[in-house]
């Protein structure tokens, strides 16, 4: 007896819909770490995992949360994890230093700071004669702060002086209100809080220095060698999500407040609103220099053969079909 034509069409649907137990057997497992435990610092993962862009390409992934940039670079070179996001500049100052690794993509071209200042300040020429603080000498934070403020017309030494050693963003935010630094970046989430507190904003650094590859896709340079296709489905797994962000903000906002791990639903939805157009995985010749420069090892990278030998565009054109 033949099965009632709505029943057999609902059945086709979830065989469609739902891999077979062979087909999830057959799943090439990767590992993907992260070393930002944010919604900003994850979402593009989320959403290819959520709504099933790496399963449509026959990728288990699974993520883990290193801290720092550096274990997670060690980690992926060791063999321990096939992909890390990383911040660039960490990316290409480890593969000058002849880490065994290659930047395969972008994620974030744009410079994810805010610079903070002291409450009372109303705008970036009270900076004047004042203190700018960051973590350490040769990092992004330091970069940030002082090419943002060179295109707000100051100074380094001139106008403003830069504090090292001042701490992680908590202790930023503790110097800022004893009056010990007048002046820090901080991330958009930093930013939320710390506006929250009253301390108001000067500018985002992030719209003066455009096109920064803030934040990139790294893999190994065996994992290059041995699984080219795989690479290939991960990115394109990656670009279909970031398309389905930027049409889908809400319905992705939903599947994130219903997990209860980053924030309450409003900072959840303005994280999305912030970030849904500016994720890409394109990167640049370009980028990759502005990076090179930014990290200051020009001299280091002409002695390995220029920017082409810090990242590979390759597995980014197969990924989007050209």
């Amino acid at each position: 007896m033949r099965p009632p034509l709505k029943f057999a069409l609902l059945l086709f649907a979830l065989l469609i819909a739902y891999p077979s137990s062979a087909e999830r057997a057959t799943a090439k497992s990767v590992t993907f770490a992260y070393n930002t435990p944010t919604l900003s610092g994850t979402l593009p993962i989320v959403i290819a995992q959520d709504f099933g862009f790496f399963s449509a390409e026959g990728l288990e992934v699974k993520t883990v949360f290193i801290r720092g940039g550096p274990t997670a670079m060690a980690a992926l070179v060791g063999g321990g994890v096939d992909y890390t996001f990383v911040a660039g500049v960490a990316a290409v100052r480890a593969i000058a230093q002849n880490a065994p690794m290659t930047i395969i993509s972008g994620i974030q071209p744009y410079m994810d700071y805010t610079l903070i200042g002291t409450k009372g300040m109303t705008g970036v020429n009270d900076l004047k004669g004042k203190i700018v603080g960051v973590t350490g000498p040769g990092g992004v934070a330091e970069f940030a702060s002082v090419e943002g403020l060179a295109k707000k017309g100051l100074v380094r030494d001139r106008d403003y002086k830069i504090l090292y050693g001042v701490g992680n963003s908590p202790a930023r935010a503790q110097a800022l209100e004893t009056g010990k630094i007048h002046a820090s970046p901080f991330s958009f989430l930093e930013r939320l809080e710390l506006e929250k507190k009253g301390f108001p904003t000067l500018f985002d650094i992030g719209d003066v220095i455009p096109g920064f590859p803030f934040v990139v896709i790294a893999s190994s340079k065996q994992k290059i060698e041995s699984d080219p296709d795989g690479i290939v489905s991960l990115l394109r797994a990656i670009n279909r999500g970031l398309d389905f962000l930027k049409k889908n903000r809400d319905k992705v906002a939903e599947s994130v407040i219903k997990k209860k791990t980053f924030g309450d639903p409003a900072t959840v939805r303005k994280v999305i609103n912030q970030f849904a157009d500016l994720y890409s995985t394109s990167i640049t010749r370009e980028d990759i220099e502005s990076l090179i420069a930014a990290t200051r090892i020009e001299t280091e990278a002409k002695k390995l053969g220029g920017a082409e030998k810090f990242f590979t565009r390759q597995f980014l054109v197969k990924a989007s079909g050209r």
